[in-house]
């Protein structure tokens, strides 16, 4: 009985793990499809200049 159990808690942890690594792979795929920004501060800061120009 422990021995199919064991058999059964292993099947569904191998299970885990392809869809864990199917996540990092789809992960991976997204960060490479983002648009390129290299300064993520210098973003922000446009961003709430442009905001603040629209309040006026």
């Amino acid at each position: 009985m422990i021995e199919k159990d064991n058999k059964e808690l292993i099947e569904v942890l191998k299970r885990i793990e392809k869809q864990l690594q199917d996540i990092k792979y789809d992960l991976a795929d997204i960060k490479r499809e983002m648009p390129k920004v290299p300064y993520y501060g210098d973003l922000l800061q446009d961003i709430v200049k442009a905001v603040a120009d629209l309040k006026r």
